[in-house]
């Protein structure tokens, strides 16, 4: 957990349903981006600081990252943390 001193880790926020969530991984600033439509499956984009990193969806009962650089497909059926931290590794 977070202190007052701490920038918030993955483990301190919740995935945003709308909207986007901070937070801090090796002392690089991420942002999770909640993207898509009502009718259209759910998905968010990933960025470390400003640069988009990662796709992360939920289909078919499976977390899904696809990172765009270098090119991999990461299929999880843990949350989405599990999703965040192997496509950023």
């Amino acid at each position: 957990m977070a202190t007052d001193d701490e920038q918030p880790s993955i483990d301190d926020i919740e995935i945003p349903t709308t909207g986007e969530a901070t937070f801090w991984r090796n002392g690089v600033q991420h942002t999770i981006r909640a993207d898509g439509t009502e009718d259209a499956e759910p998905s968010w984009t990933l960025h470390a600081e400003e640069s988009l990193i990662a796709h992360i969806s939920r289909r078919e009962g499976k977390w899904i990252g696809e990172n765009i650089e270098p090119s991999r497909l990461v299929e999880s059926d843990h949350d989405w943390r599990q999703v965040v931290n192997d496509v950023t590794e």
